[in-house]
Parts: C-alpha cells; structure tokens; sequence
C-alpha cells in the first residue's frame, strides 16, 4: 500500500469516528435534556470516542472497507441507552431522541462547508503546502462523511434513526409491525447497498443536493479533492 492511499484511508478513518462518536453524543444531549440521565449516568454524555466506540462496527469494519474498496463506507458505535419511561411524553421525546444524531451529523456538514467556503474566499487553498492540502481533504471528508451519515441514518428502516420516526408517525398495530422488522434490518440493508437500489434512489439524488449546494458556496471545484 503506498504512503498517499495509508495516508487518505487513516484520514477517513478518524473522521468517520468522530462523526459516529459525536451522533452518538447528539442522542445523548437530547435523552439528558428531555429527562433521562442514562446516558449520562453511563457516560455517554461525552464527546470522548472511547465512550462510544464499537470495536467492531466503528475500527475494524470501516477499515476493511477503506484499504480494501469496492464497498460502500458504512460504520457504527455503540447505541446510547435511552430509558424511555423518563421521559413525559415517551413517543415524541424518542423521535426527538432519534433526530437529535442525524442532526448532529448535518450541523458537522454545515460547519465543514463554512469553513470550506472561508477558507477559499481567503485564498488559502491556492497554497502548495502539504499540510494545506492535507487539511482541504479532512474539511471534505468531513463535510461528505456526515451529510451521508445523516442520509443514511434517517432511512425508514428499524433500528436506524428513520426507523424510530417511521414507528413515531404510524398507529401503534403499524408501529408494532415496523418494529419486527428490526431483526432482519441489517440483512434488508445488505441486498438495498449490494444491488444499487439505495444508490439509486437515496445516494446518488443526496450527492446531486450535495454538488448544488457546493455550486451554490462556489466551491464545486474542491470537490475533485475528495
């Protein structure tokens, strides 16, 4: 493996766990907030990754799919623990629960392209530094890995974030019915990634929103730097 490739994959990584580990923190906030300490009590109310992290979903599962490619980047942390009866109205306080992750990831996106857009305007990518360089493709990676984290989240599947709403606004026998899907999920989202149907559907109409508000910043030209 040549120094670039180990170079851009550890880039990929860290950002890819931070992110995860801050959408965890976001459920965290938000269950706190709303009236049960669990997470908190666990301490889970932390941006510390080593609260967070899954050995398997967050480190070694993303990590093959970066330095071996050919696969859709997908990782995860541990589940905040969330004690629903703390809550006053436990149905709506666990949609909130549930929107707080992937909004955490969407205001990381946001931010990354402000900094993207001020960083350009102030001529500091037109620098041949090594560092500058290193530091446009970390503000990409950044911007990129969370707004599709945030998509990918807010899929109506059980047990992703879009799942809790899916459960929120549907009757309860409804409800109850999405929720036994919650077993096979992991296997539905296999055969949706493997035969192009999210990418077709879900990825690739997010990356054209994606390239529009990058025209929009005027920063469309950065883009190959990912």
């Amino acid at each position: 493996m040549d120094e670039a490739r180990l170079i851009n994959g550890l880039i990929q990584l860290g950002v890819l766990i931070f992110s995860l580990c801050l959408h965890e923190f976001g459920h965290a906030w938000m269950a706190n907030r709303l009236g049960d300490p669990t997470a908190k009590m666990l301490g889970r109310l932390t941006i510390d990754p080593r609260a967070h992290v899954s050995l398997i979903g967050t480190i070694i599962f993303p990590a093959l799919m970066i330095f071996f490619p050919g696969f859709f980047l997908i990782g995860w942390a541990k589940p905040v623990p969330v004690t629903a009866e703390n809550f006053k109205n436990p149905r709506w306080d666990m949609t909130l629960v549930a929107i707080a992750g992937p909004s955490m990831n969407i205001l990381l996106a946001v931010l990354s392209t402000f900094t993207l857009w001020f960083c350009n305007q102030a001529g500091f990518f037109n620098l041949e530094a090594s560092t500058v360089m290193v530091l446009l493709k970390f503000l990409l990676l950044f911007l990129f890995i969370n707004f599709f984290l945030a998509v990918f989240n807010l899929l109506p599947i059980p047990p992703l974030d879009g799942g809790w709403l899916l459960k929120a606004i549907l009757p309860g026998p409804l409800a109850y019915r999405v929720s036994q899907l919650e077993p096979y999920s992991i296997i539905l989202l296999l055969v949706l990634l493997n035969f192009g149907i999210l990418n077709l559907v879900v990825f690739q109409p997010a990356s054209a929103f994606l390239e529009a508000v990058l025209r929009l910043f005027g920063l469309d030209h950065l883009a190959g730097g990912f």
